[in-house]
């Protein structure tokens, strides 16, 4: 599932799976990047989603407070994605 576009968007943001048995740790929000694409966990995400965010602002160093607001609001939307398709 897609959060975010780059025709609308700084970041194309979405849900992949990188393991083969994913779970409601482990399912994985992926920014997509030219160089190199980053991932979070669910759990990265819930535990620290401060870190995460700085995490990207290291690599991605001309975003803006407006554009990494935006991202976090991604992420949160993913939360609520996994907590929907894992609450059973």
């Amino acid at each position: 599932m897609s959060y975010s576009k780059w025709i609308t968007s700084r970041w194309y943001t979405y849900w992949t799976s990188i393991l083969e048995e994913e779970n409601y740790d482990t399912a994985t929000f992926c920014i997509c990047r030219f160089e190199k694409s980053l991932y979070f966990t669910a759990k990265e995400i819930r535990e620290d989603i401060g870190k995460c965010i700085s995490e990207v602002k290291k690599e991605e160093t001309n975003a803006t407070d407006e554009e990494l607001e935006e991202l976090k609001n991604y992420m949160i939307e993913f939360l609520i994605d996994v907590e929907t398709e894992y609450k059973n």
